[in-house]
């Protein structure tokens, strides 16, 4: 009989696609239910009609495994790389400098001059060649400099930052800060803030005295009280060496500030109380603003940024030089040659290249070199969504479609179908264990009334599943509930 209503449930499923079915989809499908067929086939030497239930059972199978079928968008974000390029320049050995006319989409602010926040992206042409032997452009020690100022970074510090330079031991250098400034932010007595690695506490606000006490955490973990008066500035700092410190002064301390900065502190908290006042629930409240910086690279003149790209350092002007460091008696600063399909890749994230384009002989030969062209390469992010099937069904209709018999309990992650009366399906004997004589009674009544019924119950195991009786007098009216339930649905 198993085959049986494999058989029938794959007719049936099959001619049901071809009629449409507008019902809506309430969560019932295949892949989470369980329909209970009737075996029992004489009683008192009658014989019922359970293969006409069998029928009708499994029509509502192919009704349910298309209740699984379903419309629904899936939306995927994808990165397509897409190439910008500049105008053909010709190599006459000019000193050229990137524009945006010969390259509008170059993704970053370049300048002939490294002011603002202009960057300055400069190929010195008289330093690059045409190796004939290698076929190739060979860059020479500085044939390419990338020009920032201090309010331009290489960098991917992310927020705020801070450029200071200074000369440390006869040594240009520079220091890269994260910085964060916080203004009219407001307190109350009790609470504490954290910045960078200090924690300050308000222990205690005097509203008259325009003053307050506060448990000052150092980095090292050290707690000490400190008075803070209004108008105040103080400095908490962490040295070059470690050391930690505290100092305060009665106006905004310039000096003192981008001296700390130029011997290198590895983080400076500067923090001063705007107001004291009274507040609702006549809370003790502060208002203050505060600076913090902290440290996060440091660089000489000479130190190697990236691969073959050096910092040249100018404190006297504020300028920090990038460039292509070519030296064969010291190591890893070899010759560099870029031959056809190769480019030289600028040290930043902007995707800049340089890409030499060759001049051939009718024989495809490489002869020189025409000119070149910068090219970026970057992502170009779009979200697409497509409409597509969305199918919840059963792996094993085995498992979706059983005899009476094979149900010993009604499963906690599963609906249950019952189909049939209690004369001809033994599932209404676990109707009778599970929710009582009373109730199996009140539904057989209902049935004599109606002829038939669509009773939902509650799954005993399992609120969030249903017990499901689709059941009448007769085989016809069976069918008839199963039909009205397909309807209903």
């Amino acid at each position: 009989m198993r085959k049986v209503l494999l058989l029938l449930l794959l007719i049936i499923a099959f001619n049901m696609l071809l009629t449409p079915i507008n019902a809506a989809i309430t969560g019932i499908n295949s892949s989470n239910t369980v329909i209970v067929l009737p075996t029992t086939k004489i009683v008192n030497g009658v014989p019922l009609h359970i293969g006409e239930d069998a029928i009708t059972g499994s029509r509502l199978g192919a009704f349910l495994v298309l209740q699984g079928v379903s419309q629904e968008t899936y939306t995927k974000t994808v990165s397509v790389p897409v190439e910008y390029h500049s105008v053909l320049i010709p190599d006459e050995n000019q000193s050229y400098k990137l524009n945006s006319v010969d390259m509008p989409d170059v993704g970053v602010n370049v300048s002939d001059e490294p002011v603002g926040h202009g960057i300055v992206i400069q190929v010195n042409f008289s330093r690059v060649d045409f190796n004939s032997t290698k076929k190739a452009a060979e860059f020479t020690d500085r044939s390419v400099e990338i020009i920032f100022n201090e309010n331009t970074t290489p960098l991917n510090i992310g927020g705020d930052y801070r450029v200071i330079s200074t000369t440390v031991d006869g040594k240009d250098t520079m220091y890269f800060y994260a910085y964060t400034e916080v203004e009219s932010t407001t307190s109350s007595l009790g609470e504490s803030i954290t910045v960078g690695s200090w924690t300050l506490k308000f222990v205690d606000i005097n509203i008259n005295q325009e003053e307050m006490l506060v448990d000052l955490t150092y980095p090292s973990g050290i707690i000490k009280q400190k008075t803070m008066d209004k108008g105040n500035y103080y400095i908490m700092y962490v040295d070059s060496s470690g050391n930690e410190d505290f100092e305060w002064f009665d106006t905004y301390p310039s000096s003192r500030i981008n001296e700390l900065l130029e011997r290198g502190v590895k983080e400076l908290f500067v923090f001063t109380p705007t107001d004291f006042f009274v507040g609702i629930n006549n809370a003790q409240m502060v208002t203050y603003d505060y600076w913090h910086y902290k440290k996060v690279r440091q660089y000489q003149d000479g130190d190697v940024y990236s691969g073959q790209w050096v910092w040249d350092i100018d404190p006297a002007n504020n300028l920090y030089v990038l460039y292509l460091h070519v030296n064969e008696s010291l190591a890893g600063f070899k010759r560099v040659f870029i031959g056809e399909g190769s480019t030289l890749k600028l040290p930043t994230e902007w995707g800049l290249e340089i890409a030499p384009v060759f001049t051939k002989n009718n024989d495809g030969e490489i002869t020189g070199i025409e000119g070149y062209r910068f090219v970026r390469v970057a992502s170009v992010t779009k979200k697409v969504s497509i409409t597509a099937p969305k199918i919840e069904a059963t792996d094993d209709v085995y498992d979706f479609i059983v005899e009476d018999t094979q149900l010993k309990d009604f499963p906690a992650d599963k609906n249950v179908i019952i189909v049939g009366g209690w004369v001809s399906n033994k599932a209404w004997e676990l109707l009778e264990q599970a929710y009582g004589k009373d109730t199996v009674n009140a539904i057989k009544d209902e049935i004599n009334q109606k002829g038939y019924v669509i009773k939902e119950l509650k799954n005993p195991h399992n609120p969030s599943y249903k017990v499901i009786i689709l059941a009448g007098k007769t085989y016809e009216e069976t069918r008839l509930a199963v039909e009205k339930f397909m309807e209903e649905m």
